[in-house]
Order: C-alpha cells, then sequence, then structure tokens
C-alpha cells in the first residue's frame, strides 16, 4: 500500500487515535482539522483522503469541502441525516465510506446479524432486542451502531418488525426493541439478543479501546482511494476480509 496524506476533520479523541494508527501503518498527516481551526479548501487539495469523526453540525460542510477538493471522505461521525441531498450530491463526484461503527468487529457482528434475520423465521416465536452500552459522554442515545444492526436486522427479517426506541407500551411482537445505558468510561458494547420459549441468542461485542474503531477508519480510507459512489462500512469491511483470504 502506497503511503497517503490523511487530512483529519476532528481532532478529538478519536483523530488522535486515527493518527497513531495511520503513521504505524506508513501514512502521514497532512491536515488536523477542529473546530476551532478548520480545514480550508486547499490544505484538502493537498491530501489523498480525508477522515470526518467531528460533529454532526460540521458534516454537511465537510462532504461539501470534500467534493469541491475532489478528494474521497471516510465518513465516521453520527447523528447527522443520511438523507441529505448534499451526500448523494457528493457521491457522484468522489467516493465516500460511511459508518455509524468503524470497528472490523462490529461489521463482523452486523454480517452475522443480517444472516439471524434471514433465519429467524416467525413460527420459531423469537422477540428480538438490542441493548448498547457507552461512555457518560456518549452524545447519541441509542448509539448509531445500535441503530445500524437493528436496522440491518428489520431488512432481512421474513416480517415487518417496527424499530422501537422507546420502551412504552404497547410493544408489537414482531418490534425490535431497542436500550442503551451511558455509564463510566466505556468505549461500547452491543449486544443483539433473540429471545423464545425455547432458548435464548446472543451476540455482543465489546469494544476495548477506540483503536478498532481507527484501525477500521485508516484501512477504509486504504480501500476508497480511486473508487466514486457512496459505500457503507460494514460492506467495505467484508470486501476488504474477503481479500485478504487466500486463494
Amino acid at each position: 500500500m502506497n503511503s497517503l496524506s490523511l487530512a483529519l476533520l476532528g481532532y478529538g479523541r478519536m483523530g488522535k487515535a486515527i493518527e497513531l494508527v495511520a503513521l504505524e501503518r506508513g501514512h502521514h498527516i497532512t491536515v488536523r482539522a477542529s473546530r476551532s481551526n478548520p480545514a480550508t479548501l486547499d490544505q484538502l487539495r493537498v491530501a489523498d483522503v480525508a477522515l470526518d469523526f467531528s460533529s454532526a453540525s460540521a458534516v454537511e460542510h465537510h462532504v461539501m469541502l470534500c467534493a469541491q477538493a475532489g478528494i474521497p471522505l471516510v465518513l465516521g461521525t453520527t447523528g447527522w441525516d443520511t438523507s441529505s441531498p448534499h451526500l448523494a450530491a457528493a457521491g457522484e463526484r468522489i467516493g465516500i465510506v460511511i459508518g455509524a461503527n468503524f470497528s472490523v468487529g462490529v461489521a463482523i457482528v452486523s454480517r452475522l446479524a443480517a444472516l439471524l434475520g434471514q433465519l429467524l423465521e416467525p413460527t420459531l416465536g423469537y422477540q428480538l432486542h438490542i441493548h448498547e452500552l457507552h461512555h457518560r459522554g456518549k452524545k447519541d442515545y441509542p448509539s448509531g451502531t445500535a441503530l445500524m444492526l437493528a436496522q440491518t436486522l428489520q431488512r432481512h427479517l421474513p416480517f415487518d418488525a417496527p424499530i422501537h426506541t422507546e420502551p412504552a407500551p404497547p410493544i408489537p411482537k414482531s418490534a425490535i426493541t431497542l436500550s442503551a445505558a451511558r455509564v463510566g468510561t466505556i468505549a461500547g458494547v452491543h449486544t443483539i439478543i433473540a429471545d423464545s420459549e425455547a432458548d435464548t441468542i446472543e451476540i455482543t461485542h465489546c469494544a476495548k479501546s477506540r483503536r478498532g474503531f481507527a484501525l477500521g477508519a485508516v484501512m477504509a480510507a486504504e480501500w476508497i482511494v480511486g473508487k466514486r459512489g457512496l459505500y457503507v462500512f460494514p460492506d467495505v469491511a467484508f470486501e476488504i476480509l474477503c481479500s485478504q483470504q487466500p486463494q
């Protein structure tokens, strides 16, 4: 892999974690942008890829700026409207990888969620729930990852399954319910639960640090070079992992 010039749009804890992984993989950082030190168009034009882990309010501006600069974007900020027309328009000019969670482990769990959804026939009687835990500083509630996993299940189930983020009844038996807690310094725990009278199935991913998210983001940056269009990280991670398997 050739060395890349990376622009970090957001230089908080995730930005710094990405920087460490990027340097280990032989890349270099040309832009370290923050709210008090925003990136300029001229700065982005000399970068190969931008990685956005900033704030929801800054996403649309960063998307348009990257499209103007003609550089691909890895977009990991959550809590913004993914149906934005600016995103679709930018995807016609540059490559964009979108992810609520850039952990390769979570991407694998997303694949397992899709398979679980395909296998859960209504006659089996399973009810579905997703619970997530994060540190007290986590802003979105429930997490973007929990919503992504719920939507993955929903797309693959052979029956209609509304997503309920509030516990207030009435809740249909077919619903996918979500719950969340904010405590301590937990990096992130997501558990998919399928419960029936016969048994309980649980799939859990427990993040130990931000390094796993940073590694996935840098891998996505390496992959998106030379591509156009909109991509979601679970699909990108699956393609990367499959390409690394021996033929």
